[in-house]
């Protein structure tokens, strides 16, 4: 069944019930208003139906939203009354259930079960039916997806042409299971991306694949295509993705945070010759301590003196001096070296940074700053 073939028998079974003034567009905005959307144009934007009969999700339809429908859509009260009761009896008897883009996208990555029986809500009955009745069903082959779940594909599709990146991110990880490539095939991918200059992929449409011979191929182009075209709408998740996978520089316009690993960030900007991005994002791990990241800027990434010091100053007072050196024994291959095993030893490690003192005035202050830096990240460290 189509989603234009659902609302036919929806306008239908009404019209039988006595709600003939109803249009084909107004049963449309009822459906919505039974999903809990205050139009039809906002459900299209951030749901679609699915495969999945309402009565199996524990879910009520909104029939109070839907009076309100009815009502603005000039019914009287008693009309309005009326054609709520036959479309919830309708929704109850043969009705299809609404689904999220983003509660799909959580029943897709979610690797257990977040619900408990006790003190049950909304979300928990959510997550639950979209585990046991939607997400099971896609854990067969892919003939299965496509046969078993035809509205559901219809409506993503439709919501990814009109641009919505949640609806791309959805479709992605649905298909991830049946187009798993190694980590050599991705970045090579991304190094053809990077070539052509053009970070996205040809459309592939659920039809297309059906029909086609090569489905593997198709299954995996397709997933790539809605996985970047996830990313170019700046859903930040696909961008991490695409980042990680393919080596996509629209990571790179995000803000830090703490689903963002700084080193990955700065790898990733020295790889799209983005120096500069590559020094914020060191930055930013010194300034949250790591000393490591201290010792790159100084030496690699053309410091300033004052915030040399800084860093020098901060090392200190973290305990790991940057001015000292700083060597071990270790083996042939720089693993630390075993008295008890014996054998060769090599010297390992690094020495310390020297740098030209500041004046008086300058190195005063880049003290104060690195005794404010560490204070922050005291406070932080005691937090956690």
């Amino acid at each position: 069944m189509t989603i234009k073939q659902y609302a036919f028998h929806v306008h239908a079974y009404l019209r039988a019930q006595g709600t003939a003034s109803l249009t084909r567009s107004q049963v449309h905005e009822l459906l919505a208003a039974a999903a809990g959307f205050a139009t039809h144009a906002a459900f299209h934007h951030q749901a679609a139906w699915c495969d999945v009969a309402w009565r199996d999700t524990g879910l009520a339809p909104d029939e109070g939203r839907v009076i309100q429908r009815c009502l603005d859509s000039g019914l009287s009260d008693e009309e309005a009354v009326r054609a709520a009761q036959g479309l919830v009896c309708f929704l109850g008897a043969s009705g299809y259930a609404p689904v999220r883009f983003e509660e799909l996208i959580a029943a897709l990555t979610s690797d257990e079960d977040e619900w408990t029986e006790a003190d049950e809500t909304e979300s928990d009955v959510v997550a639950e039916w979209l585990s046991t009745a939607l997400i099971s069903r896609m854990q067969h082959e892919f003939d299965t997806l496509l046969r078993g779940l035809p509205l559901l594909l219809e409506g993503l599709e439709a919501a990814a042409a009109r641009g919505i990146a949640a609806a791309h991110l959805a479709i992605a990880y649905m298909l991830e299971p049946y187009g798993e490539l190694s980590d050599e095939d991705d970045r090579r991918f991304g190094r053809e991306l990077r070539r052509c200059g053009e970070w996205s992929a040809e459309p592939v449409s659920f039809a297309e694949i059906a029909a086609g011979a090569d489905r593997f191929i198709r299954v995996v182009a397709k997933h790539r295509y809605h996985l970047l075209a996830a990313a170019r709408g700046r859903d930040r998740r696909a961008m991490l993705l695409t980042a990680t996978r393919y080596g996509d520089p629209g990571a790179l316009e995000l803000e830090p945070s703490d689903d963002i690993y700084p080193y990955d960030m700065a790898d990733l900007a020295d790889a799209n010759d983005r120096p500069e991005l590559a020094y914020q994002w060191l930055t930013v791990l010194a300034r949250e301590g790591d000393v490591s990241a201290m010792r790159e800027l100084i030496e690699d990434r053309d410091e300033t003196p004052f915030r040399a010091w800084v860093w020098m100053y901060l090392s200190r007072m973290l305990g790991r001096d940057l001015t000292q050196d700083r060597y071990q024994a270790i083996n042939e291959d720089g693993s630390p070296y075993d008295d008890d095993v014996g054998g060769p030893a090599y010297a390992g490690g690094v020495a310390g940074i020297e740098l030209t003192p500041l004046a008086v005035e300058e190195d005063k202050h880049a003290k104060e700053e690195a005794a404010q830096l560490f204070a922050v990240i005291e406070d932080r460290d005691e937090l956690t």
